[in-house]
């Protein structure tokens, strides 16, 4: 798989000069998740999603809308095309641990932004076995021990398994 550091370097500045100091990867992948379920970026629907689950119902400031609208229509491009870097992953030149930490925050994320109900952006309950498995696996992922070595065949085949569940989402939700 092929990191672009660049990615990983520009969500970060973009978010932290937005606003968003910590756990950029998690509003991130939030969006991705949100998006794969159907949420266009930048609608109302859209915007609700991090207002009430990232920002205590608060509304966001126009520097973070503007942010979030840009990185989401960059995001959709990547889940149409199923680009191998839509999680923005840094590569073996950072630290292992940080490494760890952004795989965490991106699947915590994701693992939210993949119940995300299109219609009014609450979160919502889910029966479908598929879905239920798929999101016990990225669950599984939030909790990764930032301590653990990290086998980078491993690495490679979280971040795969993450962009395939976004794909099919993302292809279902378009045909609703």
């Amino acid at each position: 798989m092929t990191v672009k550091n660049g990615l990983y370097k520009k969500i970060l500045d973009d978010l932290t000069k937005a606003g968003i100091s910590e756990n950029q990867f998690t509003w991130y992948s939030l969006m991705i998740g949100a998006m794969a379920k159907g949420v266009e970026p930048g609608s109302r629907v859209f915007m609700n999603v991090f207002s009430n689950l990232l920002n205590d119902a608060q509304p966001l400031p126009g520097s973070v809308v503007a942010c979030l609208t840009n990185l989401g229509m960059d995001v959709k491009e990547k889940i149409e095309k199923a680009d191998q870097d839509l999680f923005a992953m840094p590569d073996d030149s950072f630290d292992k641990k940080l490494r760890l930490q952004t795989l965490a925050d991106l699947s915590y994320g994701l693992s939210l932004g993949l119940t995300v109900n299109k219609e009014d952006g609450s979160l919502e309950k889910t029966n479908d076995r598929d879905i239920l498995a798929d999101l016990a696996t990225i669950s599984e992922v939030s909790k990764v021990d930032v301590e653990a070595e990290l086998d980078e065949t491993d690495l490679d085949n979280v971040v795969e398994f993450m962009l395939d569940v976004v794909t099919r989402y993302y292809q279902i939700h378009q045909q609703d």
